[in-house]
Order: structure tokens, then sequence, then C-alpha cells
């Protein structure tokens, strides 16, 4: 796998000047902004509120950690992706799209508003507790999972030839 100099001066590089950092922010911004939109209004459109478990958190953060799976895999062996496109669609768009403090908001949703009263009595472990930790162990698991996945992914459809092998 080559270093970042090295990538930064291979002769494969897609060097179109891109935009300035300062533009390349306001992008990042954007993008971040169109994500979290786009989460709020899946969350919102599933009524995930009502829900006894958070299904639509869960399927976004899997399918957006598996678009970023694939995005990495692609900028890995693919040299013509603009430079500008990992910093815009990955930290910026999915970033926003797919937050693990969202996945920490739908866990806790799920718990009662008296848990803490509830674990002071005579209960050890709420019921609810393990619907929580549950869904925290599926979110960590099957969103690293889904990554690898894309990658994978990726790579296979774009790395006819790699960076490596330049």
């Amino acid at each position: 796998m080559p270093t970042t100099e090295e990538y930064a001066a291979s002769p494969q590089r897609n060097d179109d000047a891109g935009p300035s950092l300062p533009a390349l922010i306001i992008w990042v911004a954007a993008a971040g902004a169109c994500g979290a939109v786009l989460r709020l209004l899946l969350v919102v459109v599933s009524e995930e509120q009502y829900m006894r478990f958070p299904w639509a958190t869960l399927v976004v953060n899997l399918s957006g950690s598996a678009a970023l799976g694939v995005l990495i895999g692609v900028s890995h062996a693919w040299s013509r992706l603009p430079r500008w496109a990992v910093p815009v669609l990955g930290t910026g768009f999915l970033g926003s799209f797919t937050t693990f403090s969202a996945v920490i908001l739908a866990g806790a949703a799920a718990q009662q508003r008296d848990l803490f009263a509830q674990m002071a009595s005579s209960l050890v472990i709420p019921p609810e507790l393990w619907e929580v930790g549950a869904y925290l162990v599926i979110s960590m698991l099957f969103c690293t999972a889904a990554a690898a996945a894309g990658i994978t992914v990726g790579r296979a459809v774009f790395g006819g030839a790699s960076r490596d092998d330049a």
C-alpha cells in the first residue's frame, strides 16, 4: 500500500486542481447538512420514535457504513477518483448520515424514562437494558461488517489496475 506522499506523487493520480481548502470546507459542510437531513427524513418517515427497536437507525447505519466502505474501496483502487470525493462524500455526507451518536440516542430512547428508578428497585437489570445492549452490539458488529464488505466490493469493481500495481 503506498504512503500518502507516494499516492500524491503517483503519475496515475488525478491531479485536477479541485476546490481550494475554503471551498472544500464549504462542500463538506453542505454535504454534511444533506446527509443529516436525509437521516432525519428517513427516521421521521419510518416513525421510529414509536418503535420499540430502532430499526430505521440500524438500516441507515448499515447502508451508510456499506456505502462508506465502497467509497474507501473505490478510492484505493481507482486513481481517477477526484481528490474531493472522499472528504465531501465520506466525511461530509456519509459522516453525518451515519453517526454513532444517533446509535446511542436510539438506544437510549428505547429505555423507559424511569430507568434509574427501576435499577434502584429489585430488578438488577431491567428488560429494556438487554434490548439496548443487543442493539449496540448488533450495530457495531454489522456496521463494521458492512463497511468491510463495501471496501471489498469497491476494490473488486474498480480495482482492475490498483495503485499497488502501478
